[in-house]
């Protein structure tokens, strides 16, 4: 697939902010993916219901990014967010849409690796299959798997304007995880993640997928409202493997409900 250059992409300039999200994302990638979204094409969308970064594996549309473009809606988020924020510590909107298109690219970015890891794959086997509740499940994970990179790139943006001094990024940060309704559970995956202490983990990370199921599922008006499968561990580690650990200790099944997966 050959390179959309992000100046290309856009009818006009791309957004200051996004441009500046894929330099954040740079800074805060592993290694091995710092080069991620050089190969990815950008497609910027004006439907309303668009979200800010959606990734489009190739089976539709040919395997792209697509970046939504509903400032109005940003802007009455980041006002409503911002609000309570002293002036002196507010964040403009630029730097808030910074570090949360930051976040949605890291969120997309385990999905790509996903499907080059062949688990959209096994998604897509058992919707043909008409197997629903393993497509369910499987999707179910997927997306926790995109939360969880998501969180831990706020880590590493937490670390980089803790660094600076950055009231003002650490502010832009919460904002963002705020938006993402994951700023509580944030704070307990921190802790467990800098302690290395799995018990605490395992309960913040099913706190993570409780809170955010029903977002994830929202899109899937085929799946059962509740249930357990059971996933092939090799199928569970092409949906984990791009994110690592925490996903590569052992995991407390998840609760039946809502939809779940037992590793």
């Amino acid at each position: 697939m050959s390179t959309l250059p992000v100046s290309k992409a856009f009818a006009d300039a791309p957004p200051p902010y996004f441009s500046a999200a894929l330099e954040l994302w740079s800074i805060t990638a592993p290694e091995q993916h710092k080069s991620l979204f050089s190969t990815i094409k950008f497609l910027p969308v004006t439907d309303t219901k668009a979200p800010l970064a959606r990734y489009i594996p190739p089976e539709n549309k040919g395997g792209r990014v697509e970046i939504g473009q509903n400032l109005r809606e940003y802007k009455r988020d980041y006002i409503y967010l911002s609000s309570p924020i002293d002036m002196s510590t507010k964040p403009d909107f630029n730097q808030y849409m910074t570090v949360l298109t930051t976040l949605s690219l890291a969120n997309e970015s385990a999905h790509i690796l996903q499907d080059r890891n062949k688990s959209i794959d096994d998604f897509f086997k058992f919707y043909k299959a008409q197997q629903f509740d393993k497509a369910c499940g499987l999707y179910a994970l997927q997306q926790h798997v995109s939360d969880i990179a998501m969180l831990k790139t706020a880590l590493s943006l937490e670390k980089i304007f803790l660094g600076q001094g950055s009231e003002k990024g650490l502010n832009a940060l919460r904002l963002a995880l705020e938006k993402n309704e994951l700023r509580d559970e944030f704070e307990s995956f921190r802790e467990a993640m800098k302690n290395q202490d799995t018990p605490s983990l395992n309960d913040a990370l099913k706190k993570i997928r409780t809170k955010r199921n029903a977002l994830n599922m929202a899109g899937l008006t085929f799946c059962p409202s509740s249930g357990q499968i059971e996933l092939d561990k090799k199928m569970i580690a092409r949906a984990t493997e791009p994110v690592g650990f925490p996903f590569t200790i052992k995991s407390n099944p998840a609760p039946k409900n809502p939809l779940a997966y037992n590793p």
